[in-house]
């Protein structure tokens, strides 16, 4: 993790590739972020993401959405997730489930993407698999506009985390 002065320094290039994956598959995020410089702590760094998100249009807010991947869904099965996502993923116990779990979630992703046109999001580091079963059964019964809604809430809290990871 670079020092405030350098993060401060950075050419944009260089911020979106220390940041970028702060929000997954979305370095747009970063690159809206850096023109918010200078930062004087990371609280003003995550600040500054979030407001990059919550200024996006619409469309954007849902293709940050859909970047994300289905919880032990198709790219986990084939060893294609981000790194942060594999340990987030594997941390909530979504790497050792069940047949009879694993079918579940299947069908409870497939349920909820029908519904509402992207992947369920949920801050798996602060969840067990149990309790994110439960709120995808939950959050089924929410209307589009409160998933949409949700799933930005909770992507700001995996981003807080993955951020805070980097200025440890």
């Amino acid at each position: 993790m670079p020092t405030l002065d350098e993060l401060n320094r950075a050419t944009p290039a260089e911020f979106a590739r220390a940041f970028g994956p702060v929000y997954e598959h979305s370095p747009w995020v970063a690159e809206r972020a850096f023109a918010r410089r200078p930062f004087g702590s990371c609280v003003d760094l995550h600040l500054a993401l979030c407001g990059a998100v919550q200024s996006a249009t619409g469309e954007e807010q849902i293709a940050l959405i859909r970047a994300h991947p289905e919880l032990a869904g198709r790219e986990a099965r084939e060893g294609a997730l981000t790194p942060e996502s594999t340990r987030e993923q594997a941390a909530a116990g979504l790497g050792a489930l069940s047949e009879h779990e694993a079918a579940e979630l299947r069908r409870l992703n497939a349920d909820y993407r029908s519904a509402f046109g992207f992947p369920f999001v949920i801050c798996a580091r602060l969840n067990r698999k149990d309790a994110i079963m439960g709120t995808l059964r939950a959050r089924l019964s929410n209307t589009r506009e409160q998933e949409i809604a949700n799933a930005l809430a909770q992507i700001g809290e995996i981003a807080r985390l993955r951020l805070a990871d980097l200025c440890a």
